[in-house]
């Protein structure tokens, strides 16, 4: 019997929607009537889990618009028309020192290197750099360099460590990384991705549109956008679907009530709430 493929993102990505990605497009499919000509938008894609899910769901990835101004849209413009090059990123993963000890040294480097001095590169190294940002958080370019970046070590759990198996610093590691890419610039070829400001996107009429911004009073991504008058803008001619810590719609729901996660010392961080809020006239 063949395994169904499942596609993944990447990477760990903080903010990234994985986890609840099945929960929000359960709610979208019940609340909405969709055909082989519905035209979906990701905004705020990001690593993608909400359009990989639509996909695993059997929406054709040429239906689909992922839309973010960080690199991640980039990374989907160039899978979608196809001139993201794995024999390339192949090169760029075999030069990941194999000693783990030695990885975090060596991204750190590709970090400082100017933006401008590897243009035709920068969403190789933007995977790697993402994939070892510590605790996922996202990387993102202005003024020709990378910013928020801050990375992982290989970390081993000492006698007294709460945590006792071991911290690798990427997440995932580069073989897998490169599998995860290879898989999705086969599946996700056709899908239109934009490496740009939302404001600047054509959006049709009658379509499906997911909104993921970064939380309110939670970490930025390093561009802002105002939601709502997108959706104000926007929800007489379609529906709009928006995650959100917080309900801001009458018709929301509470996806998740979130997890408490713990670091390695042990501490617990309190979790958050998702709200799928939907606006529609």
């Amino acid at each position: 019997m063949i395994k169904e493929k499942i596609l993944v993102p990447p990477c760990a990505y903080q903010g990234g929607k994985q986890r609840v990605a099945k929960d929000i497009i359960d709610r979208m499919f019940m609340e909405t009537k969709y055909d082989e000509d519905t035209q979906f938008y990701d905004l705020c894609c990001g690593s993608g889990a909400i359009s990989l899910e639509l996909v695993n769901r059997g929406i054709y990835p040429n239906n689909i618009h992922m839309v973010d101004k960080s690199p991640w849209g980039l990374f989907w413009k160039q899978i979608g028309d196809t001139t993201f090059s794995t024999e390339m990123f192949q090169n760029w993963i075999n030069s990941v020192p194999k000693d783990v000890s030695k990885i975090q040294e060596y991204i750190k480097g590709l970090s400082q290197v100017h933006v401008y001095n590897t243009q035709l590169d920068i969403s190789y190294i933007f995977l790697l750099l993402q994939a070892s940002a510590f605790g996922s958080k996202s990387i993102w370019i202005e003024n020709e360099k990378w910013q928020n970046c801050s990375f992982r070590n290989y970390w081993l759990p000492t006698e007294t460590s709460s945590r006792r198996s071991p911290v690798n610093p990427m997440m995932p590691m580069p073989n897998t990384l490169l599998e995860r890419t290879e898989e999705l610039s086969l599946e996700m070829e056709g899908v239109n991705g934009y490496y740009d400001y939302i404001e600047n996107i054509n959006i049709k009429n009658n379509s499906i549109i997911y909104i993921d911004p970064p939380y309110d009073k939670t970490t930025k991504y390093g561009y802002e956008f105002d939601y709502m008058k997108f959706i104000n803008t926007y929800k007489s001619k379609n529906i709009i679907f928006l995650s959100e810590g917080r309900k801001l719609s009458d018709n929301a729901y509470l996806i998740s009530s979130g997890r408490e996660k713990g670091g390695i010392s042990g501490e617990r961080k309190v979790a958050h709430e998702e709200w799928l809020n939907i606006f529609n006239e």
